[in-house]
C-alpha cells in the first residue's frame, strides 16, 4: 500500500467504516422494501383469476401488455439500465447515476412481476447504488470515499439478499468489476456493510439463501466426483458460450428496432408469453422454478431437461434484448442446473448433487465472469461443505473454458446487453 493510500486510511479511516456500517443499515432496508414489493407483485400478477376467470395462455397475455408498458416507459423516459451499464458508470465516475433511478425500477419492476426471465439483482443494484451515491454526494464527501460508499451500499444489499456477509462483501466487488483490490478501503469497510446489512435483513424477513439446493442423498465427496464435476464443468463452460452467442444475435436483431421501443418490447413480450405458456417453469427467474424440478426429476424426461434449458437461454436473451430489464444470475443458475440434472440422467454414475451444482457454477461463470461470488453464493444454497470442491471445479471450469473459447466467437456474440441498451437510450426522439 502507498504512501498516500495510509495517510487517507489513518486520516478518516474510522468515519468511513461508520458510514459503511449505515450505509449497509440503510440498503438492507431498501433491499428488503424492494424484494418484499417484488415478491408480492410476481404472486400477485400470476393469479388470472384476479383478471379473466379461467383464461387460458395467461402468461402471453400479461407479458404482452407489459411489453406495452416497458415499450412505453422507454420511449418516454429512455432506456438506462442493463446488463454492463452499472459496472461501466462506476468504474468512469466512482458512482451510479441515480437521476434514472425511477425509470430504472419501473421497468425493472414491470419485467420481473409479468413472468420475464430475468432475475432481481439487477435493479437492485440500481437501487441500493444509486441511494448509496446520492447520500455520498449530499454528504460532500471526497471522491474516493463516495466509490468505497457506494460500493459498501451494494454489498450491504447482497449481504442481506443472499444471506451472508462475506458473500455480499465479494459479490459486490466481483460483480462491479473493481479491477483495483485495496483490502482496507474495499473489502473491509464492504465486509462490515454486509454484516450489517445481513443482520437488518434477516430481522426483517427472516430469510435466507441457506440450503435451498440440498442433496439429502450425496453421502459424501469421493474422488471420481472431483473429476465428474470437471466434465460438467467443460460442458457448462460450452453452454454459457452458447448463451453469449445467441445472447449477441438476439441483440443485434433487436437493435434495429431500438428506435421503435414500444413495437420491440411487444413482439419480445409476445415472443416470451407464447412461449412461456407452454412451457412456465422457463419464466421468471428461475430459482423457485429450478427447486420444483430438482424436488420432483422422475416428472421430467432428459429431452424436456435440455428443452426447458435451451428455452431459458432464448428467454433470457430476448428479454434484455427487447427492454425487459433484469439481472443476469438467478437465469444462468436454471440454465446450469437443468443441464446438471440432464447430465446426471445421461450419465448415471454422476450423484445429482455434482451434477447441478458443478453445472450451475460452470453456466454462470462461463457466461458472467463472477466465479468467486458463485462458488460462495451455490455453496450457501447447497448447504454441504462437502460439495464446496465440487461447485469450485465447475466455477474455474466453466471460467477458464469460456476465456479459451470467447476470442473465437463471432464478433455479434461477444456484444453485450449494455451496448445495446445505449442505443435505446433516446426517449422523445423514437416512435412506436
Amino acid at each position: 500500500m502507498s504512501g498516500n493510500s495510509e495517510s487517507k486510511l489513518n486520516g478518516g479511516y474510522y468515519r468511513l467504516m461508520f458510514y459503511a456500517a449505515l450505509f449497509g443499515a440503510f440498503s438492507s432496508l431498501l433491499t428488503a422494501g424492494y424484494i418484499t414489493l417484488y415478491n408480492l407483485g410476481v404472486k400477485f400478477f400470476a393469479q388470472p383469476n384476479l383478471f379473466l376467470f379461467n383464461i387460458n395462455f395467461w402468461p402471453l397475455v400479461l407479458l404482452s401488455v407489459a411489453g406495452v408498458f416497458i415499450g412505453l416507459a422507454i420511449k418516454y423516459f429512455g432506456q438506462h439500465g442493463g446488463l454492463g451499464v452499472a459496472q461501466s458508470q462506476y468504474a468512469q465516475t466512482g458512482h451510479l447515476n441515480y437521476r434514472n433511478l425511477p425509470s430504472i425500477l419501473l421497468q425493472g419492476f414491470i419485467a420481473l412481476w409479468s413472468g420475464a426471465a430475468v432475475g432481481p439483482e439487477g435493479p437492485l443494484v440500481f437501487l441500493t447504488g444509486g441511494v448509496g451515491s446520492f447520500v455520498s454526494e449530499r454528504l460532500k464527501l471526497q471522491k474516493d470515499d463516495v466509490q468505497v460508499l457506494v460500493y459498501s451500499a451494494i454489498a450491504g444489499a447482497f449481504g442481506g439478499f443472499f444471506g451472508s456477509p462475506v458473500l455480499g462483501a465479494v459479490g459486490a466487488f466481483e460483480y462491479m468489476y473493481i479491477k483495483e483490490l485495496d483490502f482496507n478501503r474495499h473489502l473491509i469497510p464492504g465486509l462490515i456493510a454486509a454484516a450489517v446489512g445481513y443482520g437488518v435483513y434477516f430481522a426483517i424477513l427472516h430469510t435466507s439463501f441457506l440450503g435451498i439446493f440440498s442433496f439429502p442423498n450425496f453421502a459424501s465427496l469421493r474422488l471420481v466426483d472431483l473429476g465428474w464435476a470437471l466434465l460438467v464443468g467443460v460442458i457448462a463452460g460450452v453452454i454459457g458460450i452458447v448463451f453469449k452467442v445467441i445472447f449477441g444475435i438476439m441483440n443485434k436483431a433487436f437493435g434495429r428496432l431500438n428506435k421503435r421501443p414500444v413495437g420491440r418490447a411487444i413482439i419480445g413480450g409476445v415472443i416470451i408469453g407464447l412461449i412461456g405458456s407452454f412451457l412456465p417453469l422457463t419464466l421468471y427467474s428461475g430459482q423457485n422454478e429450478l427447486l420444483q424440478i430438482i424436488h420432483n426429476p422422475t416428472t421430467f424426461g432428459i429431452g424436456i431437461l435440455l428443452m426447458m434449458m435451451f428455452v431459458k437461454i432464448l428467454l433470457t436473451s430476448t428479454s434484455f434484448a427487447t427492454g425487459f430489464e433484469g439481472g443476469p444470475i438467478f437465469p444462468l443458475l436454471f440454465i446450469g442446473g437443468t443441464l446438471g440434472l440432464a447430465l446426471s440422467e445421461i450419465i448415471t454414475f454422476i450423484p445429482q448433487g455434482v451434477g447441478v451444482l458443478a453445472g450451475m457454477a460452470g453456466v454462470a461463470c462461463a457466461a458472467f465472469p463472477l466465479p468467486l461470488t458463485i462458488t460462495l453464493l451455490l455453496g450457501l444454497m447447497g448447504g454441504q461443505t462437502d460439495l464446496l470442491p465440487v461447485i469450485a471445479i465447475g466455477a474455474v471450469t466453466g471460467f477458464v473454458v469460456s476465456k479459451a473459447l470467447t476470442p473465437l466467437l463471432p464478433k455479434q456474440g461477444k456484444q453485450s446487453a449494455g451496448s445495446s441498451n445505449d442505443k435505446s437510450s433516446q426517449s422523445s426522439e423514437t416512435t412506436t
